[in-house]
């Protein structure tokens, strides 16, 4: 009885432990199925991929860039063939001293710490460019070959700048800033703002590698795709000729646009500069250039900003007749100053104008008449009618350090220089000066408004962009007293830039206005002195020259645009550039 009973329990120990291991068993198969059927479909696809990827090594070739164009399609800028030393991580775990070894041999001056950080997040399986190869190194590397497993000479492209005129313009290339980012890039201007336009879709070459990933075959090839191609409204010829009549020796600027549609046919600055140095890489002379005080990688005709002087006074007179402060027929009388409680403003002409009405305001540049209208104005008139003519905006035109410039009013002093507004201030801004602060490309915007009544095409410089016209309407009776006063500054006697019809009588007939833009303020002592003006003054404190013409006067096409920093008066220095740059662009349709 003893006995049957331990059997019993034997056998039901023995059933418990049986059930408890084909329960753990029926569990871990259920787990292993269940990592099976997600292994073998839930996660199929991904883990199909990372098969394909273990036997497969993805090559990227780099596409063609797209060209850019001027409006005639002459190429602005292009790609042309280069070859480099490219490293390749994945070929050699020694790749750090091969590229020690081939910096000995070759002496490329190789900053070996930054590569190499630079190296630590970059993709195994891609080249990087370590240094373009010229002729005599290909051949040293050549002889020297064996001892290179990860370092490839490899064909390029690189980026091709016939003229240097344009630099300011389309600006250059540089390396990829990401690891993600596998070629060069634009990282200045047109090339960086059209980026994704121009760099096109790189190509793959598939190969099959070992577990080591040494190719064994190469498997199949999808080509790249050339990115798109760029047409600008710049016109070459012109842009080489406004170039070549810009003062040598001077900082300066010039923009002509097309009255009609707001293009950009020329924006010229200078000294200029090279790209092509920047895609050759020549560091000694890119090291120039950004050490150069004059600096030209400053494109100052749509990044310098300056007071315009009084090419700005069309302004002051539209908001005078749109607030009915001013009879255009009405006289004040100019005896060279003019007084605000105890202090007096001055006339450009020391004598006086002696009896002025609006036109002859605005055609012999009488300070005074201005004076006289900014003590009845409200700063805050000139201020909006100033942004809706076209200042105090940036223009969206594909260029990198664009700004807005500055038309002020009472709020913006406040807030910036917490500071009330004083009358005063309105005298010197109505004469463009004080805080006023325009471009040439925004001055020759300004213009293009004037003449066309209010609504104004949107300056581009993409021939495919769409023409925009904003801003708001003016009378037109108020565009017409404002136009033939303009009109008048070239075209009658006494008009401060009448010489230039004088000058030159075979040159297209224009309009326009002078100005003369005060660098500092001269003291009313010097003002005194008989002497001041032949005395020498320090270059940085000359006036700039100014000049906003037109051609032709009578039904204007083109607006050119022109400052000479330092350069004095804008009718003697200005002026007679413009003239000549309207009467090429006339004369040759552009």
């Amino acid at each position: 009885m003893e006995k049957n009973k331990t059997s019993e329990d034997s056998i039901k120990i023995l059933n418990r432990r049986s059930f408890i291991i084909i329960f753990v068993g029926i569990i871990l198969s259920f787990i292993i199925s269940l990592r099976l059927f997600s292994l073998q479909v839930i996660n199929f696809k991904f883990y199909k991929k990372k098969s394909v990827e273990n036997k497969l090594s993805i090559k990227l070739t780099p596409p063609l860039r797209g060209d850019i164009y001027d409006s005639n399609k002459k190429l602005l800028a292009g790609s042309s063939s280069l070859y480099e030393f490219v490293v390749f991580k994945n070929l050699s775990k020694s790749y750090k001293q091969e590229i020690i070894n081939l910096d000995k041999i070759l002496n490329l001056e190789i900053n070996h710490s930054e590569l190499y950080k630079r190296l630590e997040k970059f993709n195994d399986y891609s080249g990087f460019s370590l240094s373009r190869a010229t002729w005599n190194q290909i051949v040293e590397f050549e002889k020297n070959k064996f001892l290179f497993n990860s370092i490839k000479i490899v064909e390029s492209k690189k980026r091709y700048y016939p003229y240097r005129n344009f630099s300011q313009i389309i600006g250059y290339m540089g390396q990829p800033s990401k690891s993600s980012e596998f070629y060069s890039k634009g990282v200045f201007h047109i090339e960086k703002s059209y980026e994704n336009y121009l760099k096109g879709t790189p190509g793959k070459i598939f190969n099959e590698v070992n577990a080591k990933g040494k190719i064994i075959r190469e498997i199949s090839i999808e080509k790249s795709i050339k990115g798109n191609d760029l047409d600008l409204t710049l016109d070459l010829n012109l842009q080489n000729y406004a170039q070549s009549i810009l003062p040598s020796d001077k900082k300066g600027s010039v923009v002509v646009i097309s009255v009609l549609d707001g293009s950009i046919l020329s924006m010229n600055s200078n000294p200029t500069f090279d790209a092509q140095l920047f895609e050759d890489r020549n560091n000694n002379k890119i090291n120039e250039f950004l050490n150069d005080d004059k600096k030209p990688l400053f494109n100052r005709a749509f990044s310098g900003f300056y007071p315009p002087g009084s090419v700005f006074k069309p302004i002051s007179a539209l908001v005078g007749l749109q607030r009915n402060l001013i009879d255009p027929t009405q006289e004040v009388f100019c005896k060279g100053h003019s007084s605000l409680g105890d202090r007096n403003y001055y006339c450009w002409k020391k004598k006086g104008h002696g009896k002025v009405n609006l036109k002859k305001a605005i055609k012999e540049s009488c300070d005074v008449y201005f004076y006289e209208l900014a003590k009845k104005t409200n700063i805050d008139d000139v201020e909006s009618l100033s942004t809706d003519l076209g200042l105090n905006q940036e223009y969206n035109i594909g260029l990198s350090n664009t700004g807005k410039g500055l038309v002020p009013n009472k709020k913006w002093k406040k807030a910036f220089l917490d500071e009330s507004w004083y009358q005063g201030e309105t005298l010197i801004t109505c004469i463009g000066q004080g805080y006023n602060q325009t471009s040439p490309l925004q001055l020759a915007t300004l213009y293009s408004a004037l003449i066309n009544g209010g609504k104004y095409p949107l300056p581009k410089l993409n021939k495919n962009t769409a023409t925009k016209f904003v801003g708001k309407l003016l009378k037109n009776d108020h565009q017409k007293i404002i136009m033939d006063a303009l009109n008048a500054v070239v075209q009658e006697p006494s008009g401060t830039a009448y010489k230039l019809s004088i000058s030159n009588p075979n040159f297209v007939k224009i309009g326009g206005k002078t100005g003369t833009s005060q660098v500092i303020r001269i003291k009313e002592s010097e003002r005194e002195d008989d002497l001041y003006k032949s005395k020498e003054i320090e270059e940085k404190f000359k006036d700039h020259s100014v000049f906003v013409g037109y051609a032709p006067y009578d039904k204007p096409k083109y607006i050119a645009s022109v400052i000479i920093e330092n350069g004095g008066s804008g009718s003697a220095v200005a002026a007679p550039i413009a003239h000549k740059i309207l009467d090429y662009v006339y004369k040759n349709n552009v």
